[in-house]
């Protein structure tokens, strides 16, 4: 679920970016998407911290597995 919610943040993520590329954009607008994307891209990192910590779980388990199977 946490990497469906990423992609989801990370879309959104995009499309705050192309809305502040546009010309169109009055200052308050603009000022409130960036406050957005900020939030978002914090809540990103946090999200890409935590699965890289899991990932480093596994492959740990699976080294130790590994190493543990090993007969000399």
């Amino acid at each position: 679920m946490a990497v469906k919610k990423l992609k989801t943040k990370m879309s959104r993520l995009e499309t705050i970016a192309e809305l502040l590329e546009e010309d169109n954009q009055e200052i308050e607008a603009s000022m409130k998407l960036f406050e957005e994307g900020m939030k978002l891209i914090n809540e990103c990192s946090a999200d890409l911290d935590t699965l890289e910590g899991k990932i480093t779980i596994m492959i740990d388990g699976e080294e130790q597995e590994f190493e543990g199977s090993v007969e000399t």
